[in-house]
C-alpha cells in the first residue's frame, strides 16, 4: 500500500457528501419554496442524474489518459462550482434547468475518478477503502442533521448559499490532494473496452440501474412525503442522517465482512433489502418506530450495495480501464437508473405515492432475478 493522505482523502468525501446531505434532504423543499410544481421538482431532480449518463464516462476516458488523474478532478470541482453560482441569478424552473444541468456535469464526473484515485492509494490493502469512504457518510450526517435543526428556525431560502460554500470548499480541498502518477502500459498491452462486454458485467450493471432506479421516489420525495406525514424538518434531517449513520457504521466493519462474505452475497442482500425496504415505507412511514427501523436499512440498500459494487468493478475490470470502468458503473447505474427513475417518479408520485414505491420494489425483484440468472457466474 502506497503511503497515502488519508485525512484529505476522507475529508474529499466527507465535503462531497455534504453536498448530497443538502441536496436529497432540503433542495426539494427549497425548490417548493420558490413556487415550483411536484413535476418540476421531479424534473429538476431527474436532470439532477441525467448527467450521470454522459459527463462520467467522458471525464473517465481523460482522466485514463493523464498522468495524473486528480487534474479531472480539481478543474471539475471548480467548474462545478462555477456553474453553480447561476442559481443567484434566477429561480424560474427554465433557468434552474440549466444551473444544474451545468453543475451537476462536472459534480457527477469527479467521484468515479476520485475512487480510482483512492483505490490506487490503497493497493493491495484495498479491503480498507471502506473506512476511507465512511466519511463521506460522516459529511453527510452532519449536514441532514445539523440543517434539520437549523431550519426549524432559519429561512430555507438559506440552500443555495450552504451549498454555494460547499462547492467552493471541495475545490480547495482537491488541490491540496496530491495525484499518484499513473504507471505506463504499453500500447500493445492497453485494453480495450471490449473486454467489459460479457454477460455477467453487462447484467451487473443492470441490477446496479435497477436498483437506482428503485431509489429514485425516495431521493425526490422522502423529504416531501415525511413532512406530509406530519414530521418537522428537524426530524425529516434526523431521518435522512440516520440512513447514512446506518450505512456509516457498516462500512466501518466493511474491511472485515466483505472478506467473510463474499462479494456475491453481499450484493443480493442489498438487493433483498431495497425490495423490502420501498414496501415497508410506504406502509408504515408515520409510525416513527417503524420509520427507525426503515431508515438503517439503508445500510444495505446503499451501503452493503456500493461495497459489493467497487469490490465487483475492482475484480472484473483491468487496470488501464479503471476510470471507463467506474464511470460505465456510474453512467449505468446513478445515470441512467438515477433519471429514469426520477422521470418515472415525477409522473408516478401525483397519481400515488404508494405506486410509486411499489415500482421501485418490483424493479428490485427484477435485479435479484437477473443477478441470480447471469451474475452468479462469476
Amino acid at each position: 500500500m502506497v503511503a497515502y493522505p488519508h485525512v484529505r482523502l476522507s475529508a474529499f468525501y466527507a465535503v462531497y457528501f455534504a453536498i448530497l446531505g443538502v441536496l436529497l434532504p432540503f433542495w426539494p423543499l427549497y425548490l417548493s419554496e420558490v413556487g415550483l410544481s411536484v413535476a418540476q421538482i421531479g424534473t429538476l431532480m431527474a436532470v439532477l442524474m441525467l448527467t450521470r449518463i454522459v459527463s462520467p464516462f467522458l471525464w473517465g476516458k481523460l482522466g485514463d489518459a493523464l498522468e495524473n488523474r486528480m487534474r479531472v478532478i480539481q478543474w471539475g470541482s471548480f467548474a462545478a462550482a462555477l456553474c453553480f453560482g447561476g442559481v443567484f441569478w434566477a429561480q424560474s424552473f427554465e433557468w434552474l434547468v440549466f444551473v444544474v444541468a451545468g453543475y451537476s456535469f462536472f459534480w457527477n464526473a469527479i467521484l468515479p475518478q476520485f475512487e480510482v484515485v483512492t483505490l490506487n492509494y490503497l493497493g493491495d490493502a484495498h479491503h480498507h477503502y471502506s473506512r476511507v469512504r465512511a466519511w463521506g457518510s460522516v459529511g453527510f450526517i452532519g449536514a441532514a442533521v445539523g440543517l434539520g435543526w437549523y431550519f426549524n428556525f432559519a429561512s430555507i431560502m438559506h440552500v443555495p448559499f450552504i451549498l454555494a460554500a460547499c462547492f467552493i470548499s471541495l475545490t480547495i480541498l482537491s488541490w491540496t490532494i496530491p495525484g499518484l502518477v499513473a504507471r505506463s502500459i504499453d500500447a500493445g498491452g492497453k485494453p480495450r473496452l471490449s473486454v467489459l462486454v460479457n454477460s455477467s458485467f453487462v447484467s451487473f450493471l443492470v441490477a446496479c440501474l435497477l436498483i437506482q432506479l428503485a431509489h429514485a421516489p425516495y431521493y425526490t420525495y422522502f423529504s416531501l412525503f415525511v413532512e406530509q406525514a406530519g414530521y418537522s424538518k428537524g426530524a425529516t434531517g434526523f431521518y435522512w442522517a440516520l440512513g447514512a449513520i446506518s450505512e456509516m457504521v457498516l462500512f466501518m466493519f466493511m474491511h472485515r465482512l466483505l472478506p467473510r462474505i463474499g462479494t456475491f452475497r453481499l450484493f443480493v442482500f442489498a438487493l433483498f433489502a431495497s425490495l423490502v425496504r420501498w414496501i415497508l415505507l410506504d406502509v408504515w412511514v408515520a409510525n416513527p418506530t417503524a420509520l427507525f427501523i426503515i431508515q438503517v436499512l439503508h445500510a444495505g440498500t446503499f451501503g452493503a450495495f456500493h461495497a459489493a459494487s467497487i469490490d465487483f468493478l475492482r475484480k472484473h475490470v483491468p487496470v488501464g480501464l479503471s476510470g471507463q470502468g467506474q464511470a460505465l458503473y456510474s453512467m449505468i447505474s446513478y445515470g441512467v437508473g438515477g433519471a429514469l427513475g426520477s422521470f418515472l417518479s415525477a409522473w408516478i408520485w401525483p397519481i400515488s405515492p404508494t405506486w410509486a414505491f411499489w415500482m421501485a420494489s418490483a424493479a428490485s425483484t427484477l435485479a435479484l432475478a437477473i443477478t441470480f440468472k447471469w451474475v452468479a457466474r462469476t
